[in-house]
């Protein structure tokens, strides 16, 4: 059978842009028969000389500054926001409302009260059969999707911890230039939002389980970045944020992100540890787990690494090489991406593996109620919003 063309309307060129676009143009390839084709109609931008040269070198059909024209473009069915925090809300939920397949970048929403509604819309779209994704990419790692599955099977026993240090140097230079990230009415936070949703996320993808309470403490190290044009520019976001939290399941939680973590290109290491067993993975070392449990005699008794590369055994290791050639980053968001597109065309849920706006709207919550801890002191209640 043919596949079905898909129209995909881009809004974002920039790093997220260029990484959704690479995985669109891979996905019918290499998972090939694939029911998809997905269509590069249209991508957007404020800049219109940058989404001119983008849309050419990406081979877009077309390219606009106003998002509304993709939102109004009959060809487009699937639109996927990559654009900055500040414009999630409204151009998602118009898309919604417009019939149309919606993917976002993380986090979901620039506050608590945006991503509700955006939430609201979902909900009403997905009963008429609009599916929606939010771009937690790492739920895609094979190496993680093995981690959920040793938990799941009970091999860690009774989970006591999880610790995540999500580490970053790009900042750590007081000339680095001020961007949209650093800036709370364009980003709502800073690695907060960057970098720990990622945490709050996985943690909840792993041990299938909720957040209770948050006590935070975020800081700014620094307050001033030079500007486009010569001026310094204030930044009112924290570059580092600690996360202590309590969990359903009765275990205890650290989040720890920075962007000021000198000699650290990007490291982020998660440890879990239950009374049966532990596991340990690290970013920069993605085809690896870490492995120990109680079980193995004494002597044997230790930290073991598998490769999460046999084609037989882990989650899309059979789509792409010969056992023991390992994936990379690109990887994750094709794959998270190739789940999207297979659960449009079969009908299938998006959850549990991939994020939906639910999970979202979840990680929102433990977000606002960080940003409250950092200014008021003390832990802060999750309110646990209910969700039909």
């Amino acid at each position: 059978m043919m596949p079905v063309k898909f129209g995909i309307g881009m809004l974002g060129y920039g790093f997220m842009g260029k990484a959704h676009t690479n995985a669109f143009k891979k996905i019918p390839y290499i998972f090939y028969p694939f029911p998809v084709e997905p269509e590069l109609v249209a991508i957007c931008g404020r800049d219109k000389a940058n989404v001119r040269e983008t849309a050419a070198r990406y081979r877009y059909q077309k390219w606009t500054t106003d998002w509304r024209e993709m939102i109004a473009d009959d060809r487009i069915q699937i639109f996927d926001n990559t654009g900055s925090n500040d414009i999630h809300c409204e151009p998602c939920i118009a898309a919604l409302k417009a019939g149309k397949h919606v993917i976002v970048e993380k986090p979901m929403a620039l506050n608590l009260a945006e991503a509700w509604r955006m939430y609201r819309a979902a909900r009403e779209a997905e009963e008429k059969g609009t599916k929606h994704l939010v771009a937690f990419n790492y739920r895609f790692v094979p190496a993680l999707r093995l981690a959920r599955r040793i938990i799941a099977e009970g091999c860690l026993g009774r989970i006591y911890h999880f610790r995540s240090a999500y580490l970053l140097d790009r900042l750590s230079d007081p000339t680095a230039p001020f961007f949209w990230r650093l800036n709370k009415e364009r980003a709502g936070s800073g690695v907060l939002g960057d970098l720990n949703s990622h945490a709050i996320d996985i943690l909840r993808f792993l041990l299938q389980t909720e957040i209770n309470a948050v006590m935070a403490w975020n800081h700014t190290f620094i307050s001033q970045r030079p500007g486009p044009n010569g001026d310094n520019c204030p930044v009112d976001v924290e570059d580092a944020s600690m996360l202590w939290l309590k969990l359903t399941n009765g275990a205890m939680a650290t989040l720890e992100a920075s962007k000021v973590a000198t000699g650290y290109k990007t490291v982020w290491r998660i440890e879990i540890h239950g009374s049966e067993g532990g596991l340990a993975f690290e970013l920069s070392r993605g085809n690896e787990l870490q492995f120990y449990t109680k079980s193995d005699p004494l002597h044997l008794q230790g930290m073991r690494t598998i490769h999460v590369t046999e084609p037989e055994a882990h989650d899309y290791a059979r789509y792409w090489w010969p056992r023991g050639h390992g994936l990379g980053w690109e990887h994750y968001h094709i794959h998270m991406l190739e789940h999207f597109l297979r659960c449009i065309a079969t009908g299938a849920d998006v959850a549990p593996w991939g994020a939906t706006f639910a999970d979202g709207f979840r990680c929102q919550e433990v977000i606002e109620a960080a940003l409250v801890s950092g200014e008021k002191g003390g832990w802060v209640d999750i309110n646990h919003t209910q969700l039909e």
